[in-house]
């Protein structure tokens, strides 16, 4: 018997083990995950840790000392670049390696490796939209530039030297959870990164619905409701510097494709167009209070946590530069050095193209160019998928690539429709062709960028600059602003790409580019500042076509506004102008709304005319605003539900028509909406529709009402992990606010830099320089942004003069191995 136990036992502690020690579905291996010497116990940071004060790289050429202050900013004084690029390296992998790789991976559609079936629909996506197309394209153009591949690579050899000294039960938390190790770092992941930033900013293409809107309402309809310029105002570019003009293709008589149109399979409902954009802007000397510029930015991108930013400065004998960079990326992405500052925000162009293709044989291998068969490429895009209970199933998705690039979906393929992301927007049977196809160098962008002292080197890093298009805002210490609308172009007919296009006519493709001194632009305007929020480019003094789709004016005009009336400007002032949450739309609309709903018996009537505009966290009339607002856009336009027209028209309509009725004159827009009482398209009848409706959902909603817990902003961890994100934020703002705050995304880096020697910046982001979620610097910046509060940066150009009173830990470079 006491065998018989034995042997039991031993059979009990294997099968515990066995069970234990291996993955089950999603449940990662718990015996290893609990272990008190290597699961996720060992994650777990106090207060009052500290960075190691020791790091080894092999290939550091000289001793490199890094300051870290007491919010983790790593402060990295080198005696050479290759070794500051290293040791950049290893500071992003040590603070975010698992957010590194875990983004690339994304980028290059290799998630399902990772999470499996559940994210094989993006991966697969990626793959048929070109990114590692574009990766690779990118990345010939980035090392075949020896001064781009030497940081790259640097930046490698300190990424890789961090990932060669980790031992698994130091692995980030997620690697823990999800039951796997890190693979080597290459430049190329760097690469992807670029492309994937390309990819998310790369603004939605509704081609295929205008082109099946077209024979049901016609091209004056069309140009009308989805206008090329700005229909009520307020460009990027105020006064537009002197532009080189040439002659502009002529449009073709046939603009679109007409084969298209007998395509229904690719027409579904189009979600609710929306935008989050992001601010920036300089005032020159004449405005501020110190005779000096200052320059303000903050980009409204995803609120994930870990941040999409890590703060660092970085010194080296011809550098000192401060502010934040991407995960993956060398140098300094949005910052200052000692004579210049800069900032971005997306342009948001007509940056995809979409090519109807007339297959040429059975198999659709073939097409018809200009009346001659063109042979498609196959590409084998090989996707790996982790399977629930161990191992690896690979799938083979072959992508045909035109001339131009892929036929992101043919209709004799079997594949899942619809597909994932902005693969979804891409018509059945066209041939994409994507302005980040086109070879750039970013990289060698902001490399000298960081490095420019004048306007002069400003202008000279923007020429490497692609994609996706951006607003570079410029200041300096010698009193210079600028703004340059930057990024690789066609040389477009008017309309040319607005709609569906037909592959076979040669008029139909891009014939040339326009030169960097053929982008938007402006130096030291009249104005005395410069200011983007997304909104169309220029006006209608620009001679060339960059697209129609732009974000809503609402930011940039009060942007505007409060900018033209501010005098002895401070630090402070932009800070609370980036805080600025009065809405433009809710001021020019609600008047005009509330005069049609005076006899109305509700008490949320007189909730809305006792607000003052402002989206405030604790008010309801925000949110009684939205709602109305809303319910009556989409009234108005229900039968147009495949690509709804932008609320700025519905905003010009409202106003057109209301004047027209007061004085009693016809509606000028009769088709869609009229001045009498009673018809379908009544002014009045819909706006008390849309507002009964509005407050019948009011007298129920309770808390609800209120506008944090209705507009639901939170942080949300990368891989959607429980428990790894934010509770939902109380912070004042809206996404068409100055503070654009919407649902999922918001300011992502506030930054403010006042240009009066010395140079001194400002900035916080949502979130915490650590990626770690068991440390106190995963998430300590975001009381502070929620409040508003900008930080103050330790910007010394030396370790030297660095104040001992500021430094938390003192990091020692080495050359050598752990």
């Amino acid at each position: 018997m006491r065998w018989i136990r034995a042997i039991s036992l031993g059979i009990a502690v294997l099968i515990v083990e066995m069970g234990l020690g291996r993955r089950w579905g999603q449940i990662p291996p718990l015996g290893r995950f609990f272990s008190p010497v290597e699961g996720f116990w060992r994650n777990a940071e106090p207060e009052g840790f500290r960075p190691p004060a020791e790091i080894h790289i092999p290939s550091l050429q000289a001793p490199v000392v890094v300051l870290w202050d007491k919010r983790w900013v790593p402060h990295i004084y080198a005696q050479n670049e290759a070794d500051l690029y290293r040791v950049q390296g290893y500071l992003q992998a040590y603070l975010r390696l698992w957010q590194m790789e875990i983004q690339s991976d994304a980028a290059a559609g290799r998630l399902s490796r990772i999470l499996g079936e559940v994210t094989l629909a993006h991966d697969r996506a990626m793959r048929r939209l070109g990114l590692p197309y574009a990766a690779e394209r990118a990345y010939q153009a980035i090392m075949s530039d020896s001064l781009s591949r030497a940081v790259l690579e640097a930046f490698t050899e300190g990424v890789n030297a961090y990932i060669s000294q980790l031992h698994s039960r130091d692995y980030p938390v997620e690697y823990k959870l999800l039951d796997y190790a890190p693979e080597p770092w290459t430049p190329m992941r760097s690469v992807y990164l670029v492309k994937y930033m390309a990819y998310d900013l790369s603004v939605r293409s509704p081609d295929k619905y205008l082109t099946a809107l077209l024979p049901r309402i016609g091209k004056g309809a069309i140009d009308t409701l989805y206008p090329n310029q700005a229909p009520i105002g307020h460009t990027t570019i105020l006064s537009l510097s002197p532009i080189p003009e040439r002659e502009v293709p002529p449009q073709p008589p046939v603009y679109y494709s007409e084969t298209y149109l007998q395509d229904t399979a690719a027409l579904e409902l189009e979600e609710a167009p929306s935008w989050v954009g992001s601010n920036n802007w300089a005032v020159s000397g004449k405005k501020t209070a110190t005779g000096y510029p200052l320059l303000a930015n903050d980009p409204h991108l995803g609120l994930n946590l870990p941040s999409i930013w890590v703060e660092m400065h970085l010194v080296a004998p011809s550098l000192n530069t401060y502010g934040v960079t991407l995960l993956g990326s060398p140098g300094i992405i949005i910052g200052y050095n000692a004579a210049i500052a800069w900032g971005v925000t997306n342009v948001g162009p007509d940056a995809f193209d979409f090519y109807h293709v007339r297959y040429a044989d059975k198999q659709q291998r073939s097409i018809y160019v200009a009346g001659q068969v063109v042979a498609l490429s196959p590409r084998a895009e090989t996707l790996w998928v982790r399977q629930p209970f161990g191992g690896q199933k690979l799938l083979i998705d072959t992508v045909w690539y035109s001339p131009w690039g892929p036929i992101v979906h043919r209709s004799g393929e079997d594949i899942p429709r619809p597909l994932a992301g902005k693969a979804r927007e891409v018509p059945i049977d066209c041939a994409l062709r994507w302005i980040s196809y086109e070879p750039s160098n970013e990289a060698r962008c902001f490399y000298e960028l960081n490095h420019a002292s004048n306007l002069e080197g400003y202008k000279r890093a923007l020429q490497y600059f692609g994609s996706p298009a951006q607003n570079f805002v410029y200041a300096d210490t010698a009193g210079h602003i600028a703004l340059w609308v930057r990024g690789f172009y066609p040389l477009r007919w008017k309309d040319q790409g607005k709609f569906v296009l037909e592959a076979e006519r040669p008029e139909h493709h891009w014939k040339d580019w326009l030169s960097f001194e053929e982008n938007p632009h402006t130096i030291d305007p009249p104005e005395g500042f410069v200011r983007s929020a997304n909104s169309y480019p220029a006006g209608r003094a620009y001679p060339y076509y960059l697209g129609w789709y732009f974000a809503l004016p609402d930011r940039a005009a009060r942007i505007e506004e409060r900018l033209r009336s501010m005098e002895k400007a401070t630090v402070d002032s932009m800070r609370l102008l980036q805080l600025d949450v009065e809405s433009y739309l809710a001021r020019r609309a609600l008047p005009i709304m509330l005069s049609y709903a005076e006899g109305e018996k509700s008490p949320w009537i007189d909730t809305l005319k006792r607000w003052d505009y402002r989206f405030t966290a604790e008010g309801r009339a925000p949110t009684l605003f939205r709602r109305w607002w809303k319910a009556f856009h989409g009234l108005l336009w229900q039968e147009l539900h495949l690509r709804l027209p932008e609320w700025e028209i519905t905003l010009k309509l409202l106003e057109e028509v209301h004047k027209a009725r007061l004085s009693k004159k016809p509606s000028p827009h009769p088709r869609w909406l009229r001045t009498d009482d009673t018809s379908a398209k009544s002014l009045k009848r819909l706006l008390l529709e849309s507002w009964r409706a509005t407050a019948a959902w009011a007298d129920q909603a309770g808390d609800s009402l209120i506008w944090w817990r209705y507009r639901g902003t939170r942080l949300r961890h990368m891989a959607r992990l429980p428990g790894f994100g934010s509770d939902v934020i109380r912070a004042d703002g809206d996404a068409q606010c100055v503070n654009a705050i919407g649902p999922t995304a918001g300011p992502s880096w506030r930054m403010v830099v006042s240009l009066k020697p010395p140079v001194q910046g400002y900035g916080v982001y949502p979130g915490g320089q650590s990626g770690n979620p068991g440390s106190f610097h995963y998430i300590d910046f975001l009381p502070g942004w929620e409040k508003g509060e900008l930080y103050p940066h330790a910007f010394y150009p030396s370790a030297e003069t660095f104040p001992d009173s500021l430094v938390i830990q003192r990091t020692t470079a080495q050359r050598g191995n752990d």
